[in-house]
């Protein structure tokens, strides 16, 4: 069960700019902790709180999660992009490792592990590779990946549904839209879909051989 490792990701990167949290400052940052809180108690409630464990747990993975949130601001002041990096891996893995822990309370969810892994999955292949794109390749913190998250994430949910036609369907006409709308050709174009295919194929036999 990683409800509670999905639910540090969904804070951070679902529904969330994650370049532009780095630069929040006063009352932006409180509410993005304010989110973030809600989102853990989201995924957790109905477990984490009915013991001592699990609410001990959730409280560490909380306070880790806000001071990442404090520490994300500061090494983007001092311009060091690349301890952000490492510091988003570092409050990745120790999300992991204390999901580790409670994954027996997180069992007895409302949300099944399989509808978990699903979401995880969907975050994934719409976030991370955006991340990507707006920290490495190309590069542009104010890249505009709203066509590619959409066409990535159609793909994930007409693949694992079995709906191959609107699958490939949904890719051909992503392409098609930014041939119309864009016209100058990106490497982004092949890059993006392609990431859709590999992490929906990966994420289809994490699921099912469940």
């Amino acid at each position: 069960m990683i409800h509670l490792f999905l639910a540090h990701f969904v804070a951070d990167h679902g529904f969330t700019d994650n370049t532009k949290i780095r630069s929040y400052k006063g009352s932006k940052l409180i509410g993005h902790i304010i989110w973030s809180v809600l989102v853990f108690l989201a995924f957790t409630f109905d477990t984490l709180l009915n013991s001592t464990k699990g609410l001990t747990v959730l409280l560490i993975m909380i306070a880790v999660h806000i001071l990442g949130d404090v520490l994300r601001v500061r090494l983007n002041d001092a311009g060091s992009i690349d301890k952000i990096h490492i510091l988003e891996l570092v409050l990745a893995t120790v999300a992991l490792v204390l999901n580790l822990f409670v994954a027996n309370l997180l069992a007895y969810s409302f949300i099944s592990k399989e509808f978990a892994l699903y979401l995880l999955g969907m975050a994934v292949v719409t976030m991370a590779v955006t991340y990507i794109f707006r920290n490495f390749y190309p590069g542009d913190s104010e890249y505009n990946d709203l066509d590619g998250i959409s066409e990535r994430l159609a793909f994930f949910v007409f693949f694992l549904a079995n709906n191959y036609l609107f699958a490939f369907l949904s890719l051909a006409l992503g392409y098609l839209y930014r041939l119309w709308k864009v016209k100058k050709f990106s490497h982004t174009w092949w890059i993006s879909p392609l990431a859709g295919v590999v992490i929906t194929v990966i994420w289809r036999f994490i699921i099912f051989s469940r």
